[in-house]
């Protein structure tokens, strides 16, 4: 398996300055630490699903010119920039729950790059707020959480100038917001919160019409076909509704 200290970076496709790309490696210790007392199994999963990590930018306001941002609920000083490598054979259920875990041990946003053993490339990106139930405030809850393969993603649109850069807080939503959107989102009144789950809307949608159109296309009965092929179309009609809601009318989307 390639290490991603050799391939291409968040840092690369955030468009970091110099001035806020690193090169540091994450022990898998560093990872599992936050789960070892309350959650061994997490922190077992964690040891073994992770082949590498390493941090490859720090969002700072002295790095990016953005300033911080507190509120009742969260204080964001800095948001790290990771690239994971997962273990061969680490796929669905439990990579989801990997990338989940990373998310949640820590007090503030992340950006994480996760490279499959597959070689594909996945963006990971959590809305959170600092866990109240954590008396060292020292890991967050996920409010909303995004996960997108950076092949669909639109080279150059979430490069951070083109962010907005009120507030360390701001320009990670909009991260989030232009991400769930592969770069193409509807207007600027798409808040993150909405763009991510009209994505998660359009990843069922997808899935449900590939196993319609799998079904219609093994149904022997006439009228068993005619009805699936009428639950397509409606379908169809949805996922083109959400599409609609979620990229720009002149994004043109080649996804069945």
């Amino acid at each position: 398996m390639s290490d991603v200290s050799a391939g291409r970076s968040a840092a690369i496709l955030l468009g970091l300055p110099d001035t806020a790309r690193l090169r540091q490696r994450v022990t898998k210790r560093m990872l599992a630490a936050q789960f070892e007392e309350q959650s061994p199994a997490d922190a077992r999963l964690i040891n073994k699903a992770v082949h590498s990590a390493w941090v490859s930018g720090m969002l700072r306001p002295s790095t990016i010119q953005v300033s911080a941002y507190e509120d009742d609920e969260r204080a964001i000083t800095d948001i790290p920039v990771l690239d994971i490598s997962l273990a061969d054979k680490v796929t669905g259920s439990k990579r989801n729950r990997v990338i989940e875990l990373i998310h949640r041990s820590m007090a503030r946003p992340v950006v994480l790059l996760v490279s499959m053993p597959d070689g594909t490339e996945i963006l990971s990106l959590a809305l959170t707020h600092v866990s109240r139930t954590d008396p060292t405030r020292s890991s967050s809850v996920i409010e909303e959480h995004l996960i997108v393969p950076t092949d669909q993603i639109a080279p150059g649109s979430l490069h951070l100038e083109r962010l907005d850069r009120s507030n360390m807080w701001a320009l990670y939503r909009d991260l989030a917001r232009t991400a769930a959107a592969d770069g193409h989102p509807a207007s600027a009144a798409l808040q993150a919160d909405a763009a991510i789950g009209l994505r998660r809307q359009l990843t069922e949608l997808e899935a449900e019409m590939v196993k319609l159109l799998r079904e219609a296309g093994q149904a022997k009965n006439t009228q068993h076909r005619i009805d699936l092929r009428i639950q397509s179309k409606q379908t169809r009609a949805k996922i083109d509704r959400v599409r609609g809601l979620l990229y720009r009318p002149d994004h043109n989307d080649d996804r069945p």
